[in-house]
């Protein structure tokens, strides 16, 4: 019983990490049609941050990091990625990976190649159904998710999501109504950006803070997005939970190389056999048409 209630905490606090990460790929994949391969990268600035602020208190480096976040993927788009639209999906993914590289490197110039470590707020453990766990971990999980939430419903049921939506959809008749489509455009990669800068603020107390530890976390957010079906936040969520749990079983019976081998075989087979995504949504029982019944 303990050993089932501790691994389904463990996928409980991983998947919130992972939902993170995959809704902000997934917003900057999916409407802007732009493989964030610096991503990872993203992430590690968000740890970094936490870090070179140890002295300020925890909330507000996370207010901090959100705001560093905004401002980065302001200056990443208008800068770097404005004008490569139009050169097609290669020209925005080299632009991309040559971002990562600035940032890992920067990162490594500035605060070096040793290990850093950022205390986490709450130290507690907490005792659920005859298993200690981190508090710490808990909070993260309930406050990642609830980001998501709050993600998902501007996007898909304020007017807000649905200008961004539109403005994807058809720039020329958004401009043509009065919606600015540069600033739309600049606001949803700002936007994608940041939630992986939050993540790795989140996470960064439980991470060994390196210049490369965001490489690590780069293919499961993108093999979350495909599972869910490319384009879907919400899609992109159930793929992060699919990801979460196949890489939590799979590190509890295996060393962590032979898992993680074992975790992106799987994933492969799962998205080359199912190219458009795993089916998340309820089946949905439609009546039979009055001709239909006629036939029968």
């Amino acid at each position: 019983m303990e050993s089932i209630v501790s691994l389904t905490l463990s996928v409980f606090t991983l998947f919130g990490f992972y939902a993170l990460l995959a809704v902000g790929m997934g917003l900057i994949f999916g409407q802007l049609g732009v493989v964030n391969v610096a991503h990872g990268e993203l992430v590690m600035v968000g740890a970094f941050v936490m870090f070179a602020l140890a002295d300020v208190p925890f909330l507000l480096r996370l207010v901090l990091a959100v705001l560093i976040g905004l401002v980065l993927g302001v200056i990443i788009e208008r800068l770097v990625l404005s004008t490569l639209y139009e050169r097609g999906f290669l020209a925005t993914l080299l632009a991309m990976w040559g971002v990562s590289i600035v940032l890992r490197e920067g990162a490594n110039a500035i605060f070096g190649s040793t290990p850093a470590s950022v205390q986490a707020p709450i130290q507690q453990n907490i005792e659920i159904l005859g298993v200690s766990y981190p508090v710490y971990r808990l909070v993260i999980a309930v406050a990642a998710l609830l980001i998501v939430a709050a993600v998902l419903l501007v996007t898909y049921r304020t007017k807000l999501g649905l200008v961004v939506r539109a403005t994807v959809d058809n720039r020329a008749m958004a401009s043509v109504l009065g919606i600015p489509p540069r600033l739309i455009i600049t606001g949803t990669f700002a936007v994608g950006a940041t939630l992986a800068v939050l993540a790795g603020a989140l996470q960064s107390p439980l991470l060994g803070v390196t210049p490369t530890v965001g490489a690590a976390f780069l293919a499961p957010a993108f093999f979350a997005v495909l599972l869910g079906r490319a384009g879907s936040l919400p899609g992109a969520v159930f793929g992060a939970f699919i990801v979460a749990l196949l890489s939590t079983v799979l590190r509890t019976y295996l060393n962590e190389t032979l898992a993680q081998v074992v975790l992106f075989s799987l994933l492969i087979v799962l998205v080359a056999v199912r190219p458009n995504g795993i089916d998340w949504r309820k089946v949905q029982w439609k009546p039979r048409t009055q001709s239909a019944q006629v036939a029968a």
